[in-house]
């Protein structure tokens, strides 16, 4: 598609969007935590080139010629982790801090070499402070007196030191007061927009991590900050609202000025009156299963359940799904499937292999197929619209360090989200990234399907949905749960 098609297009969404909503809701659905932004790429029906990840690897380059078989992937902080903490930083008298952000650049432009330019690189910001356990970027400011501002404090006027421990009186971390205009500016302008990462060539979007607000159940120290900074309900709304501001700010910085994309704008199909707000952010929709395909499946906590494709290829559902950047998860149970997931892994030692890779590819780990691939592809293509990706989001890192620790506030330990069982020493999992061609045995993700003659789907017989493309007809059973790819020849008169 061209540039010119795709701005069309996404005129032509969001005219669609605001007409839908003035003649058919009371009101309208919302309000949004982030707003629905458009990514300024061209319009992509390319199935490989509609898959996302967030792949990461403790002990070296994740591997850019696997990055490379997705559309979309977001590189966590922790990627290369272990070979940055070897290096000392002489910025910050004192030590030891690493920070990672020309590590993230170097993963980013290998692979948009690997990828010929074709796969888009986002890279991790911390959206509630800076520390040594994220080894961020821009640690210059804990320690030059007129960032002071920038820094929220205890109750005692001490530095609050984020969610680590701040030993030996140094400053090696901080968390942010939003309250204050000029880091709500830097933020944006600096911090995402600048040149080590949205700013960049070979940086395409941003992830933001904890930007749900302080007292939010999604915030890792939900609990300490407030407790251990003293703010009163009035001081944190206003916290939260300056953070709102900074993100928002941000994002529209990066569609607008950069050609790029933040993490949290991809959204999961948000309803009338069920979805307020709307869970936008690291959130997607689920795949379904046999039983949730055709009137659909609960929320869980890790994202908005599989809506039904009764719903979805309907007049009024379906637009929901079509007309945002959706994001479309590829397992139906995170926690139960996750641990499963094949793949060639990213490894670079033996050690790593055998935690991350497969033992039919001569690894330590009991993989097994993506289960009901074929109908989690078909409910896919049935339902998504110009801006949508197939995959998922955060899996651990792969790589030698597998036991990376939360560390609790001075005067904790709270329990931790992450694994409140283990008293703030929760611990990651290796994880596998198979590429997207190999999801199907059977091939379906290499199929060229084409654009969409469609423009939606439609029940063709009681629990039979169907959407045609270009070159292939999508066709879902949920009665007998089968999935077919026909092609299109052979379904027209």
């Amino acid at each position: 598609a061209s540039e010119v098609d795709s701005a069309m297009w996404r005129a032509a969404v969001v005219c669609a969007v605001l007409a839908r909503e003035t003649a058919a809701q009371s009101k309208p659905p919302g309000p949004l935590k982030f707003p629905t932004l458009f990514p300024p790429w061209p319009v992509e029906w390319d199935l490989l080139r509609s898959t996302i990840a967030q792949p990461c690897n403790y002990s070296g380059w994740f591997d850019p010629n696997l990055a490379a078989e997705f559309g979309v992937v977001s590189i966590d902080w922790a990627n290369h982790e272990n070979s940055y903490r070897s290096r000392p930083y002489p910025n910050i008298p004192g030590g030891p801090v690493f920070p990672d952000n020309a590590d993230l650049v170097t993963q980013a432009e290998l692979i948009k070499r690997a990828s010929q330019n074709r796969t888009k690189v986002f890279v991790y910001r911390q959206g509630q402070g800076i520390g040594i356990n994220f080894g961020l970027q821009d640690h210059e400011i804990l320690t030059d007196p007129q960032y002071e501002g920038f820094w929220l404090r205890t109750v005692n006027n001490t530095p609050l030191p984020g969610n680590i421990n701040q030993t030996d009186g140094r400053r090696v971390a901080g968390t942010f007061d939003f309250r204050n205009e000029t880091l709500v500016e830097w933020f944006s302008s600096e911090y995402v927009g600048g040149p080590m990462a949205i700013g960049h060539p070979a940086i395409d979007g941003w992830f933001a991590d904890d930007v749900y607000g302080l007292g939010s159940p999604g915030s890792p120290d939900r609990t300490p900050v407030v407790k251990e900074s003293g703010l009163s309900p009035a001081q944190v709304a206003a916290w939260n609202a300056g953070q709102q501001k900074a993100v928002v700010t941000a994002q529209n910085l990066a569609v607008k000025k950069f050609g790029a994309f933040n993490w949290q704008n991809f959204q999961p199909m948000c309803e009338p009156n069920h979805d307020e707000p709307c869970p936008n952010g690291w959130t997607g929709m689920a795949a379904p299963d046999r039983a949730s395909c055709i009137n659909g499946a609960p929320d869980s906590g890790h994202g908005k359940g599989f809506a039904g494709l009764r719903k979805l290829c309907s007049a009024a559902g379906g637009p929901l799904a079509r007309d945002i950047p959706f994001l479309y998860m590829l397992w139906h149970n995170r926690d139960a499937e996750q641990g499963r997931f094949p793949g060639q892994g990213s490894c670079t030692e033996a050690a790593d292999c055998a935690r991350d890779t497969c033992k039919v590819d001569g690894g330590g780990v009991d993989c097994a197929p993506i289960l009901d691939i074929r109908q989690r592809i078909a409910a896919f293509l049935l339902s998504r619209g110009p801006y949508a990706w197939m995959g998922y989001n955060w899996m651990g890192c792969a790589g030698s360090d597998h036991k990376r620790k939360y560390m609790p506030f001075p005067n904790g330990p709270y329990p931790c989200p992450q694994n409140a069982s283990l008293r703030c020493s929760g611990y990651v999992d290796g994880a596998r990234w198979q590429p997207p061609r190999l999801w199907d045995p059977e091939g379906a993700m290499t199929l060229d399907f084409g654009p969409p003659i469609d423009a939606a789907c439609a029940e063709v017989e009681e629990g039979v949905f169907e959407r045609r493309y270009s070159n292939y007809t999508v066709r879902l059973n949920c009665s007998n749960w089968a999935a077919d790819f026909v092609p299109t020849s052979t379904t027209v008169a």
